[in-house]
């Protein structure tokens, strides 16, 4: 059987189109990060509260939950240390995990008086709402493409936060991202 010169040209970019559009997907759907952050230097004091070691569960890329923990630490009157650990394999592609855990810093900013975090990792910045409520604490990373706009300064980032925070009912979060009521844990 002979196949057609057609076929065999359709069949290669349909999978090459296959290829191209599962990447996009994946790329897609990865938090917000950035150069710039809320606020140029860390201003607003350590909140005592949310200090200390807070564990949910997520779901992992094949349905399963698994335990993930966060760890909040004071680094200075300004700055937090703050760590994730658990289960941490669908995040190896952002080459951001080291062993079992991400290890990096954040501070504080109000924004649209809403508090969020400036958690920076690997010299990338993660923007993340703050909600403490009822002794949980919940962790909420803005998605990326939260914003049609190119931010060029902290300035810009701030103001497209403000912007999209009180333009729209449910902010954009990236929920394969965020750590919802998460209770304490010693």
């Amino acid at each position: 059987m002979i196949k057609h010169p057609c076929i065999i040209t359709f069949c290669k970019n349909f999978y090459y189109s296959v290829i191209f559009l599962a990447a996009i997907l994946l790329l897609y759907a990865c938090p917000f990060s950035s150069p710039y952050k809320l606020d140029k230097d860390a201003l607003i004091p350590v909140d005592d509260v949310i200090l200390g070691k807070w564990a949910t569960r997520t779901m992992n890329k094949k349905g399963d939950m698994q335990p993930i923990k966060m760890m909040l630490t004071k680094k200075n009157d300004t700055e937090y240390n703050i760590s994730f650990t658990g289960d941490l394999s669908d995040l190896k592609s952002y080459k951001i995990v080291t062993e079992d855990s991400i290890k990096g810093s954040a501070y504080m900013s109000i924004v649209a008086d809403r508090p969020f975090l400036n958690v920076e990792i690997k010299g990338q910045t993660y923007i993340s709402a703050l909600i403490y409520k009822n002794d949980t604490l919940s962790l909420m990373p803005l998605k990326d493409g939260f914003t049609a706009k190119y931010i060029k300064s902290d300035e810009e980032l701030r103001l497209a936060v403000k912007v999209h925070c009180k333009t729209r009912v449910f902010p954009m979060f990236d929920e394969q991202f965020c750590l919802i009521d998460m209770v304490r844990v010693n």
